[in-house]
């Protein structure tokens, strides 16, 4: 069981918020427009920035944040993580 009080997503899925967010703009987005726009906490988002750096799935200059190709394929698998999840519960 997920306890939802603590914290408002499960382990990862803001990441993946914030690179299905960054993947639909064109522009780069700073983490308020990010905190802002996709309707996360400012503390998540940047925190969740620093991890997606880290693995390379973003980019940042001058304080604005694009997704990358590692970012895109990394979305692309998770995408695909979940229709697979949702298979299993249709076929259970």
């Amino acid at each position: 069981m997920i306890n939802m009080t603590k914290e408002r997503y499960p382990k990862g899925i803001p990441m993946y918020k914030i690179l299905a967010f960054l993947n639909k703009e064109k522009e780069p987005k700073s983490v308020p427009e990010i905190s802002l726009e996709a309707s996360m906490s400012y503390n998540t988002v940047r925190e969740n920035i620093y991890k997606l750096l880290a693995l390379g799935a973003v980019e940042g200059k001058d304080g604005k944040y694009i997704i990358t190709e590692k970012g895109k394929q990394m979305l692309d698998e998770f995408f695909k993580e979940i229709e697979k999840l949702k298979e299993m519960t249709r076929n259970g």
